[in-house]
């Protein structure tokens, strides 16, 4: 049974939760295609934002992920710039994973209810989930055809795992290169791929997620070969391998088996010693992170041309009142003129 809500829900957003709901529930692009946020999860009660209330599409979508969990959807309408602010957060959060165990991952059951909202469903149950089957409109464009940048414009990042069908332990062996190799040839399998990094006085541990569903854990690695795996990370990153003090990210973009990649380290100091994260987005999460990006960069732009703009009335402005010689004009000129062909070149690009 399906109701729908006036209410406004931009002042109730839990932003935590709706991450949650994104990792475990409805994938991220699903979010975007649609034009969806999941909202919240109490009981058998699915809250569900939509942008567009008209679209049935995106509703009988979700309705067939939920089936299995025995839900019923209610819809609140959500405004456009609101939907895609929070899912632009998502991409910059760090999941919270829930560390499967052994025995439970060997044989998971299917769920007939779903967890509390104070409780995400473990790992292993949500790697049991089925996924709904999809007519065509709903097939996302695959990651492999979207590789915008051309091979000469981007590095070409090479991955030789040798060691994808062995036990997950056998990587606490290797040397930091040819660890990290593994953990790269696993973490750009599909989706939104993160590897962790987390450490405790003697030994650090190295966990997969992908999509947000926690893939393996890494133990017992020694302390100097998990440094020296960061230390590795950064080099690939191009960011300095000398210790952090304060959080520090870099994203670099690169050309993966004919897939344009997006990876984005963010390296930490937790008393003194380092942690970090590794995020692959790739395919439509990409394509909104740049377009994102972009629209800040213009905001930017848009507000310090208003800037100048202001500045060169007050500059008139006292000029009438008291004339004097502009020494700066000319190289004023010079940079606006400048400014004038970049836009117009960028308007031609993008509008030929």
């Amino acid at each position: 049974m399906v109701h729908t809500s006036s209410a406004d829900t931009a002042a109730t957003m839990d932003s935590d939760r709706i991450f949650q709901l994104i990792d475990t529930v409805v994938p991220f692009e699903a979010c975007l295609y649609y034009q969806v946020l999941p909202l919240s999860l109490e009981g058998n009660q699915f809250k569900l934002g939509v942008v567009d209330a008209e679209d049935d599409s995106a509703l009988d979508y979700v309705q067939r992920i939920l089936a299995y969990m025995n839900c019923s959807v209610t819809t609140e309408p959500i405004a456009s710039e609101i939907q895609r602010s929070i899912l632009s957060a998502y991409l910059l959060h760090g999941s919270q994973l829930t560390e499967p165990s052994h025995t439970e991952t060997a044989a998971a059951p299917t769920p007939t209810n779903p967890a509390p909202p104070t409780s995400p469903p473990k790992a292993e149950t949500l790697l049991s989930r089925p996924e709904p089957s999809m007519p065509a409109r709903e097939r996302f464009k695959p990651a492999g055809a979207d590789v915008s940048p051309t091979p000469t414009q981007l590095s070409v990042l090479n991955v030789e795992a040798l060691h994808l069908s062995s036990p997950v332990e056998v990587l606490t062996t290797l040397p930091a290169p040819q660890l990290l190799q593994e953990l790269l040839a696993r973490v750009l399998l599909d989706g939104i791929g993160r590897l962790f990094f987390e450490r405790n006085q003697s030994q650090g541990r190295i966990l997969w997620s992908q999509d947000g569903v926690l893939k393996s854990v890494l133990e017992g690695i020694d302390i100097v070969l998990f440094q020296e795996v960061i230390d590795e990370l950064k080099r690939l990153t191009d960011m300095p391998v000398c210790p952090v003090e304060q959080p520090k990210q870099v994203e670099v973009e690169r050309i993966y088996q004919e897939t344009h990649l997006l990876l984005r380290l963010r390296v930490m100091a937790v008393d003194g010693k380092e942690e970090a994260t590794l995020q692959v987005l790739r395919g439509a999460a990409l394509r909104f992170y740049q377009q994102q990006q972009l629209s800040n960069l213009s905001r930017d732009a848009l507000r310090l041309a208003e800037e100048l703009q202001r500045k060169v009335n007050e500059i008139r402005d006292r000029t009438r009142l008291s004339p004097v010689p502009l020494e700066g004009l000319p190289a004023l000129e010079k940079v606006i003129r400048n400014l004038d062909d970049q836009i117009e070149a960028l308007m031609h690009e993008h509008n030929p």
